[in-house]
C-alpha cells in the first residue's frame, strides 16, 4: 500500500509560496517563505532550504486565493485573503536531487486566535 493510499484528505498539487515561523518558547521569531507542494485540508508540504525537526510547531499563513475550500476548509480566513494555522512538522527530508533544500511535511494542528 502506497502513502497516498493511507491519506485521510486528497492532496492537491499547487505550487504557492507561503509564510512560515517556528513558535518557540522564547518568543522569537523569523519569517520564512516556502513553495508549497502539495496541501490538502490535513496539511501541506512544502520546499525548505533548512531542514526543521519532527513535532516543531509552525505559525502558517498562506493566501487563500491560491487554493480556496480545497486547502483552507480547516482554516479560518483573516478576511485579507491570508490563511493563518498552526502546524506540526511531521517529516522533514533532503532533496536528493539538491542538496541544502528540504521538503516538509506538516498537518493542520489548530486555528490561530483572531
Amino acid at each position: 500500500m502506497g502513502q497516498d493510499d493511507r491519506r485521510k484528505y486528497q492532496r492537491n498539487k499547487k505550487q504557492s509560496v507561503i509564510s512560515f515561523h517556528i513558535i518557540t518558547e522564547d518568543g522569537t521569531e523569523k519569517t520564512r517563505k516556502a513553495l508549497v507542494v502539495d496541501g490538502s485540508q490535513g496539511g501541506v508540504r512544502f520546499r525548505a532550504d533548512e531542514s526543521i525537526s519532527k513535532n516543531t510547531k509552525l505559525y502558517i499563513k498562506l493566501d487563500s486565493e491560491d487554493w480556496g475550500d480545497e486547502l483552507t476548509y480547516y482554516c479560518k480566513d483573516n478576511g485579507l485573503g491570508l490563511v493563518e494555522m498552526i502546524g506540526s512538522v511531521m517529516w522533514c527530508l533532503e532533496n536528493d536531487n539538491t542538496p541544502g533544500e528540504y521538503e516538509v511535511g506538516t498537518r493542520f494542528i489548530g486555528q490561530v486566535e483572531q
